[in-house]
């Protein structure tokens, strides 16, 4: 059988070919349209997908091992140092190598190899290095003699979590730099209404853009042919459509992409709006989106009060010597009360008193407009001042290392702030704010915050202070109130900003 193959006009574009085989008297035509073509095309997509998904895994498992493997070499290493001067303490693993499967398994029973999850996801890493630590050390954590084990498998689960935190970000640096046309970001097709695109918006989520189809002025037709066309040139295996499109046009393009054998992806609606933070939820058998502004559900209020209360009572518990010693300082230094209070304004525009440890010499407050020229941020709604002259010499200290603010844990207990949030806000401070600004009020004010830890004082702009505490509002969990709480303590140690 011979077999001829004609290009027809306009072939470049449509990939029309006809190929014909003489059959006794008959002569078979097959025409490969721009769909036959990306039915094609689907096979290769899958199997380049399923290719890179693959070796994806296989690259993070082995680092995984790998990290698990040292982690039960050095707490093995520890548990000997120590077992030579404590007493023996027997080991509850056997080896670095089972250890290793463990938390391999371990991890992917926790979904850490999933690509909806970051793969530096500490609090899931955390949870499947102490599923991994748990399994090796089950039998000995319910035998009496060995009382040992329970302290070891937490020293496990925090090295082990260590360890993979630090290996995960060196594989990924090391492939994004060493390995070429990164290989394992999914090459993308971005099909926006929204103009120029920023490349490393998907490469965060683990795509790489291959093309950008516009829709802006819409034709139908003429559009899903380039989407059609961009799809088998670029060889992409996903269609990320961003902006707004028309039903009848994203049906098309999903119509397109699944032929093809793309997977889907949209951004939902309400997607980059200041205080909206877009979850699927389901209502029944009725999968939603709720793109409404995140809040803490009762559960989550609960949680963050009891932190609040347990942290808070015990923070005052050990600072009340220092808080002793600190009131004697204020009174010896300079005349006037050792506590300082100031009308703020908290959660939805309501009124307290914020209690400091008084660092200023009596009616420093009423001198603000005369010492305005000394402002650093030269914004009045950032009024800090380097070297301030109204400062006392305890005060200057007291500030230095953050302990006038050991008061505030009184305002916790009442419930007026919360440890960790954005800082109250003065009432004169609301003459010059714009709407935006007012988005600080949506949450309790917080001793510490997500500013704080990013160099205090030093965060001398107010736009920038305000954009650091609504991304805290908009990113809130009680993860990230903990992890912003250990942050804290090396910020004040270092005295950034601190003045």
């Amino acid at each position: 059988m011979t077999t001829t193959q004609r290009i027809e006009p306009g072939a470049a574009d449509s990939l029309q070919t006809v190929e014909s085989a003489p059959l006794g008297q008959r002569e078979l035509s097959i025409h490969i349209t721009p769909d036959v073509a990306l039915h094609q095309a689907k096979a290769g997509t899958a199997g380049r997908h399923l290719t890179r998904q693959v070796a994806r895994v296989l690259l993070i498992a082995s680092g995984d091992a790998f990290a698990a493997a040292m982690a039960a070499i050095v707490v093995r290493a520890l548990v000997f140092w120590l077992g030579a001067r404590l007493g023996p303490v027997q080991l509850p693993y056997a080896s670095a190598t089972e250890f290793a499967v463990a938390i391999v398994v371990a991890l992917l029973l926790t979904g850490n190899y999933q690509r909806s999850l970051p793969p530096h996801s500490t609090l899931h890493l955390m949870i499947g290095s102490a599923l991994g630590a748990v399994v090796v050390c089950w039998a000995h954590l319910w035998s009496t003699p060995s009382l040992g084990a329970f302290p070891i498998a937490v020293l496990l689960t925090v090295v082990t979590t260590g360890f993979l935190f630090f290996v995960r970000g060196a594989l990924e640096f090391g492939a994004s730099r060493l390995l070429p046309d990164e290989p394992l970001l999914t090459p993308s097709i971005v099909v926006t209404s929204e103009g120029d695109v920023d490349p490393s918006l998907c490469a965060r989520s683990g795509y790489r853009v291959a093309s950008v189809v516009s829709v802006d002025g819409w034709n139908m037709e003429a559009r899903t042919q380039e989407l059609a066309r961009t799809l088998r040139r670029s060889r992409a295996e996903a269609v990320i459509v961003m902006g707004d499109v028309t039903r009848a046009a994203f049906a098309r393009i999903l119509e397109i992409s699944m032929r093809a054998g793309c997977e889907v992806l949209c951004t939902p609606p309400g997607y980059g709006v200041v205080g909206v933070r877009p979850s699927i939820v389901r209502r029944g058998a009725q999968p939603l989106i709720r793109v409404g502004a995140p809040s803490l559900q009762t559960t989550q209020f609960i949680a963050k009060r009891v932190v609040d209360v347990v942290l808070a009572s015990g923070a005052l518990f050990v600072a009340m010597p220092v808080g002793i010693v600190i009131a004697i300082l204020i009174r010896l230094d300079s005349p006037g009360p050792v506590f300082f209070s100031q009308s703020r304004v908290g959660l939805g525009g309501q009124r307290f008193r914020m209690i400091k440890f008084r660092t200023m010499r009596v009616g420093a407050d009423d001198e603000k407009a005369q010492f305005a020229h000394l402002n650093a941020s030269g914004d009045r709604r950032n009024f800090k001042i380097v070297d301030d002259p109204r400062i006392s010499r305890v005060g200057r200290f007291l500030r230095r290392w953050s302990l006038d603010e050991l008061p505030q844990f009184l305002n916790v207990l009442a419930g007026q702030m919360s440890l960790v949030g954005p800082r109250p806000v003065p009432e004169d401070d609301f003459v010059d704010y714009e709407e935006h600004h007012f988005r600080r009020l949506g949450a309790k004010p917080g001793i510490t915050g997500l500013w704080q830890v990013s160099g205090r004082s030093a965060v001398s702009d107010f736009e920038e202070r305000v954009r650091l505490d609504t991304e805290y509002i908009d990113r809130w969990s009680l993860w990230l109130d903990l992890k912003i709480l250990t942050m804290t303590l090396p910020a004040v140690m270092s005295r950034k900003g601190a003045y």
